[in-house]
């Protein structure tokens, strides 16, 4: 039994399972019959197998029987039996099982080890995931799941399947030890060690220059970086625990500009005894995120510039400022939550907050940050503007002549603190107020913002009402 990809099938049975698709809440029992009959014909086909088990779910519900897990202990030799005599037939019969029950685990055990007997390790993983689904307190799913997608040869599959067994099941030993094979072997991938030929034998086959027992060597290239982190990959295998060689790995995709697999394994690495307790880990993965959504916008933005027509991108663009938004703003609540007296964090969650337009929270994390004299005028003025934003304009001049008066020196931030106080006073109605702030900055720096125009605008203005 081969895969057989959607598009390989013949259009109008394309079209049938479209149809199928769509009626799966409002006429699952016709679903389930095209879906089964498609099935039949073209057992390779996962997309079908997946709607059809989705038919089944809707039709026969999901619930367990009393005995299923008593029932799987002792039947386990037979689905052993059943596989190694004749793997297809044993599918044949696991689908007519689920027929009547679709979350029957004897059922999908058969399938997976069927499919890894038959080397279409993509229907063992689909049988694993119905399983890890249906029993998610077992942690050998999610095991399980991760090693065949190990041995496909999909290693982010692997990564994923053993990052959501983590989240239930921190700590686990198997899901750390999945974690570990499948990024090595992504790095060897990617750093093209995995042909045959010893390891240490392909590397001496290189120019000279690319040895990597010259630890001295300073890495200049990619594809220096990436044979570098092929090495330390290999010294991870033996030592998973040596954080040191997580920091290494690191610094190596960072040069080869692969904030990917830097990330994967800085995360690999908080998982360690000593990096579970080191803080500057956490940081560092939340700003290489933060970096990768940036690079992203980056080339969206380029994509818009070349093509303004392009809705796609626009859309993308949008999609993924939010999501960055999102992320930045769950990890710094994180932060604060952790370490709720560094005031640092709760500086950037205000200001986050102030951005989300959260104004009242936003206020309350900028009062505990303007306790430390570092955050204290910038804090102000933050607030200033929250207030602003809330149309509570006398608390926010308060809070800006105050930020203005603790600045002695026209410097950056004082531009901001007195520009914000005069756009306050404008939204109050005061213009000539306004204007005596921006007079300020106009003074030091006539090309700051746009003051100039609002001041020129003011004169105007004047000379209009006195002619």
């Amino acid at each position: 039994m081969k895969k057989v990809p959607l598009t390989d099938l013949d259009p109008r049975l394309q079209k049938q399972i479209v149809a199928a698709d769509q009626q799966l809440k409002t006429n699952p029992q016709y679903a389930l019959e095209i879906l089964s009959g498609i099935l039949a014909r073209n057992p390779g086909c996962i997309e079908v197998r997946r709607s059809l088990r989705k038919a089944q779910k809707t039709m026969l519900g999901t619930k367990k029987g009393l005995f299923d897990g008593l029932t799987g202990v002792l039947t386990a030799g037979k689905i052993a039996k059943a596989v190694e005599a004749d793997p297809v037939a044993a599918i044949a019969a696991a689908e007519e099982a689920l027929a009547k029950k679709p979350t029957d685990a004897n059922a999908n055990k058969t399938i997976a080890l069927a499919g890894i007997k038959l080397g279409f390790h993509e229907l063992a993983a689909f049988a694993y995931e119905e399983l890890a689904a249906n029993e998610p307190t077992q942690t050998q799913h999610f095991v399980d799941l991760a090693n065949v997608w190990i041995a496909a040869g999909e290693y982010d599959q692997a990564l994923a399947a053993a990052d959501r067994g983590l989240k239930l099941f921190p700590g686990n030993g198997d899901l750390q030890e999945a974690v570990r094979k499948a990024s090595v072997s992504k790095t060897m991938k990617k750093g093209n060690w995995e042909d045959k030929g010893d390891f240490q034998s392909k590397l001496k086959d290189k120019d000279e220059a690319l040895r990597l027992d010259q630890s001295a060597r300073t890495v200049t290239d990619a594809a220096t970086a990436l044979a570098q982190a092929a090495e330390l990959a290999q010294k991870i295998q033996a030592a998973p625990d040596s954080l040191d060689l997580y920091r290494e790995i690191v610094r190596m995709f960072l040069m080869a500009e692969d904030l990917d697999s830097a990330i994967a394994w800085l995360q690999r690495g908080r998982l360690t005894s000593l990096g579970k307790a080191d803080t500057s880990l956490e940081r560092q993965e939340s700003d290489l995120v933060t970096r990768r959504y940036d690079r992203i916008s980056k080339q969206l933005r380029e994509a818009i510039a070349a093509n303004p027509a392009d809705a796609a991108s626009k859309e993308a663009l949008a999609r993924n400022e939010a999501e960055l938004a999102d992320f930045r703003l769950k990890t710094s609540l994180s932060l604060v939550e952790r370490y709720p007296n560094d005031f640092s964090y709760r500086h950037e969650l205000g200001t986050l907050l102030l951005a989300a337009g959260r104004l009242d929270e936003a206020v309350q994390q900028l009062q505990y940050a303007q306790r430390n004299p570092k955050f204290r005028q910038p804090a102000l003025l933050a607030i200033g503007r929250a207030f602003t934003l809330g149309a509570k304009f006398d608390l926010a001049v308060e809070q800006l002549m105050t930020a203005k008066s603790e600045v002695p020196l026209m410097n950056d931030l004082k531009k901001e603190i007195i520009y914000a106080l005069g756009d306050t006073y404008e939204k109050m109605g005061k213009p000539k107020e306004a204007v005596d702030e921006y007079k300020i900055i106009y003074m030091a720096d006539s090309g700051y913002r746009d003051v100039a125009k609002k001041i020129n605008d003011f004169y105007e203005r004047q000379k209009s009402a006195s002619a």
